[in-house]
């Protein structure tokens, strides 16, 4: 079995689900996951994934383990250890609500 890391995919690479379900296109690329983008602009929606999500790679579509129904679900609506990635100002805005220390929060004490 393989293992996959950010040096094995790029941004642009379109994304399937094990069913043959297009996700989306890979729109930015981290160290524990991938960040994909599906619809229009403005009302697009990403899904973050981890490597290990990753089966396998046939030229420029990136498959994943799980089918559409679970790939669309939403646990991969935040980006994965999301406690590692304080610096990351975006991140931070949508971390809130998940006990991460965000210095912008309008809420904090």
């Amino acid at each position: 079995m393989a293992t996959w890391n950010a040096a094995d995919v790029e941004k642009g690479l379109s994304v399937y689900s094990a069913d043959q379900h297009h996700l989306g296109r890979v729109v930015a690329v981290y160290p524990e996951s991938v960040r994909v983008r599906r619809g229009p602009l403005f009302f697009w929606t990403d899904r973050f994934y981890p490597y290990t999500a990753i089966a396998g790679r046939q030229g420029r579509r990136l498959l994943l383990k799980m089918s559409a129904a679970e790939a669309h679900d939403e646990q991969w609506r935040k980006r994965p250890a999301y406690e590692e990635h304080p610096g990351d100002v975006l991140q931070s805005f949508y971390d809130r609500g998940h006990g991460i220390e965000d210095p912008l929060d309008p809420e904090r004490e």
